[in-house]
């Protein structure tokens, strides 16, 4: 199987969605959601080995709403999607993890909708450092928290300045 790099998005009306299981084997993809205005949020990093868009595969509607990019090579593999549920209605354990795979993602996928629209921008920053530990590139950490640089830059340095944020040799962390 050669690696190669990809992106697609199945979004835009008239485009047809997954019609197979997306098996991410090898490498890393980025998922990322914009906005008509040209705004981009990183949603996630994901590296192999993952299922891509699970809870897609047997939807009524699976478009994909996200673009997902790969982040240099990386390989996927495809499996026909009712082969599939003919596979996991014999194997139950198969069944279990693909749901708990798809739980998972919805719990992941509720706590980032509660940082983007229930937290102020300030515990959004503090959310970020509790589970990244230290932001070391301001660029990098407002691409994931879908805001402009300088907006973050500006609040890192007044949370700086306020006390409730450190900033050493490392980057920004928690006091």
């Amino acid at each position: 199987m050669n690696e190669k790099m990809f992106c697609f998005q199945c979004q835009e009306t008239g485009k047809l969605g997954i019609d197979a299981l997306m098996l991410l084997i090898s490498g890393r993809v980025v998922t990322l959601m914009g906005s008509d205005e040209g705004r981009v949020i990183v949603v996630e990093y994901i590296d192999a080995p993952f299922v891509l868009a699970p809870a897609f595969l047997y939807a009524s509607d699976r478009r994909v709403p996200v673009e997902v990019r790969s982040v240099g090579n990386s390989s996927l593999l495809y499996v026909n999607r009712h082969a599939f549920l003919t596979f996991m209605q014999r194997h139950s354990d198969v069944l279990n993890t693909f749901l708990q795979i798809i739980s998972d993602k919805t719990r992941f996928l509720t706590n980032k909708l509660n940082s983007f629209a229930v937290m102020g921008f300030r515990n959004r920053v503090l959310n970020y450092l509790g589970q990244h530990k230290t932001i070391t590139n301001v660029a990098n950490a407002a691409e994931q928290m879908g805001v402009a640089r300088p907006s973050l830059s500006r609040t890192l340095s007044e949370m700086v300045a306020e006390g409730s944020l450190r900033k050493d040799q490392n980057g920004y962390i928690l006091p």
